[in-house]
């Protein structure tokens, strides 16, 4: 293997930002999804705050974006970061009832 193995691989910042986005989006939709579900009894709604949900998201979803970095930008690998970005919010909420 001659060169740098991450250029072989194909790895780059705008592939890394686009699977970041992909999993910031399934990140919200674990938060509003519910939400949505329950927009007819807007009264009991508990809104988050916009900056630490956008905060959390971010810094939860770097995990997804490392290890999808090396996947290519196509819609089947989107929603995998979907997916993923989804599935460490419901685990985060798993963790904090325990």
């Amino acid at each position: 293997m001659n060169g740098d193995p991450h250029l072989e691989l194909g790895e780059s910042l705008p592939r890394f930002l686009s699977h970041w986005l992909a999993a910031c989006f399934g990140h919200f939709l674990m938060v509003l999804l519910p939400l949505i579900t329950d927009l007819t009894d807007m009264t009991n709604a508990a809104w988050p705050k916009w900056w630490s949900l956008l905060l959390f998201a971010a810094a939860t979803s770097l995990i997804a974006a490392v290890i999808n970095a090396n996947l290519p930008v196509t819609p089947r690998e989107m929603i995998k970061s979907v997916a993923l970005g989804f599935a460490l919010n419901a685990t985060i909420v798993m963790l904090r009832l325990a």
